[in-house]
């Protein structure tokens, strides 16, 4: 079987279709000055992305140093004379490192080709890379990046297209948020003239300290995302009843949302919010 031309695998290893084994597969077809970047590199280090992983998606790579992009079935080539972008090696794959993926994805094409990515998912990839991600037990590991790796990245990019963009997005990013639609969320009700709601919001509760999702803590109100894993997960769904309750019980109003509150817009939302500050 050959994924790609020129490049031939056993059958059993070419029905491996997530993206590390795609990457792998095409190893043989790359030299030593090539990366995995923008979308493909964003994949790998798991940034939430709009759309979701599709297993016919063309893989980037960044040639570093040369002057001709990759031509290869299935490859978007980029160039670069940056010598110095950051990029490691994640186990076999030869990738951009997590903050200078995500400068890379404010550029046309980074994500969808000859399109810009949207500002809140550029946001919600700082926050991703600025929180880390939980583990099946809930406990979050390390961050992949400080806001001063990512401020950094901004300022090594100069002048460049995007920069505005990146910018702005860096300064409305915060951290822990462990759900792009929390963010979109909170850009939301900051977008229809709220105050921004604050991020991971502690509470003691009879039952020790937990945090809220979102929230204004002066006023007691306190916003939950119920994520698609509340409808799959059983455990999920009774441990964040149970939070719920216990949010309630400890004098706060909780509002919970659904990924319908905040897309296409939060009007509907912001107009709940209001309501309850107001009580």
């Amino acid at each position: 079987m050959s994924p790609h031309h020129g490049i031939h695998v056993d059958a059993a290893s070419a029905a491996e279709d997530d993206i590390l084994s795609r990457c792998e597969r095409l190893l043989p077809a790359l030299g030593p000055d090539h990366w995995y970047s923008h979308r493909t590199a964003a994949r790998v280090w798991g940034i939430p992305l709009d759309p979701v992983y599709s297993t016919v998606e063309g893989l980037h790579v960044l040639t570093v140093g040369g002057r001709s992009p990759v031509r290869h079935a299935g490859v978007i080539g980029w160039i670069t004379a940056d010598d110095a972008l950051p990029r490691e090696m994640f186990g076999l794959v030869p990738v951009v490192s997590p903050g200078a993926v995500w400068a890379q994805l404010a550029q046309r094409g980074a994500v969808v080709g000859g399109e810009m990515i949207a500002f809140d998912w550029l946001v919600a990839a700082a926050d991703y890379l600025l929180t880390g991600k939980r583990g099946p037990d809930g406990e979050r590991g390390a961050a992949m990046c400080t806001m001063e790796d990512l401020r950094a990245e901004v300022e090594r990019r100069g002048a460049g297209r995007g920069i505005a963009t990146l910018r702005a997005a860096l300064q409305a990013a915060r951290y822990p948020v462990d759900s792009p639609y929390e963010t979109f969320a909170r850009l939301g009700l900051v977008a229809e003239g709220l105050p921004e709601p604050q991020v991971q919001v502690p509470v003691e509760t009879r039952d020790g300290l937990r945090h809220a999702d979102l929230g204004y803590p002066e006023k007691r109100l306190l916003l939950e995302y119920q994520g698609d894993e509340h409808r799959t997960s059983r455990r999920r769904w009774l441990q964040d009843l149970t939070r719920v309750q216990l949010f309630q019980d400890a004098g706060y109003d909780v509002l919970l949302i659904g990924a319908d509150d905040v897309r296409p817009d939060c009007a509907a939302l912001a107009e709940r919010v209001r309501r309850a500050l107001a009580r």
